[in-house]
């Protein structure tokens, strides 16, 4: 186990995310704050977000499910506890702290349903432009650290989680400045034993001293390596 003498770290799950892509990478966030560029900003996926929000908080007050969850028929409803707005505050979220590793590791989730047992089982919403709706790695890891969050924090979870998908609709033969989405519910399995390991793992990587080998499939580092090679190769003006 890590000292505790050393600083406390702070990591996101999408941190644990990019540990688990990129070590390397990871390790440079971490250690010495130099981040990755970032993307383009998920702008519509953000407002569709903001909206469902919107929406099930209407159901959550009147004690109902959103009709998108009737085919499950669930003995649930929309989690309504005090630690909910905190839960989805992106800069708090589900967080948990470890003694032995003087880290936190959080994330914010879109919403919970809480069953009759009181088990919780989390819901995230995606939007996609995609036909076909794919459940990525990524998706499902996700999920799987949010279960394992509430897990540490006492709260007994469902061996399942929720997304409910918002599909753009193309076929309507023109924009009109209306954008139809259809709405489907997935379930999928999560198995969260895997998240403690690898917090741990992460944790010692960001205290190391030395940078940690890159992923083979790291585009960054690839980019960042083929700098550094022809930057020793050719004339460099430092002035450009």
């Amino acid at each position: 186990m890590t000292a505790k003498i050393q600083n406390t770290i702070k990591i996101s799950r999408s941190g644990l995310k990019l540990f688990l892509d990129c070590p390397r990478c990871f390790w440079l966030d971490v250690h010495h704050k130099i981040k990755r560029p970032p993307g383009y900003p998920y702008t519509l996926s953000a407002a569709v977000d903001y909206l469902v929000k919107q929406e099930f908080d209407k159901y959550r007050v009147d004690g109902k499910l959103p009709p998108v969850f009737a085919k499950e028929e669930l003995d649930a409803k929309l989690f309504s506890g005090d630690k909910l707005a905190d839960w989805r505050n992106n800069f708090r979220g589900v967080s948990y702290f470890d003694e032995n590793l003087n880290a936190i590791l959080y994330g914010a989730v879109d919403d919970v349903l809480e069953f009759s047992d009181g088990s919780l089982a989390v819901v995230d919403y995606k939007s996609s432009g995609s036909k076909e709706i794919t459940i990525y790695d990524d998706y499902q890891k996700q999920m799987e650290i949010y279960s394992w969050l509430l897990q540490r924090n006492g709260y007994q979870t469902q061996p399942h989680a929720y997304f409910v998908f918002y599909v753009v609709q193309k076929d309507g033969g023109g924009f009109t400045n209306v954008l139809p989405f259809r709405e489907e519910l997935r379930r999928v399995d999560v198995k969260p034993d895997w998240v403690g390991d690898t917090f741990e793992r992460a944790i010692e990587t960001a205290r190391q001293e030395t940078a940690p080998v890159n992923s083979d499939h790291c585009d960054h580092c690839h980019y960042v390596d083929r700098v550094v090679e022809v930057r020793g190769a050719i004339p460099w003006d430092s002035n450009i």
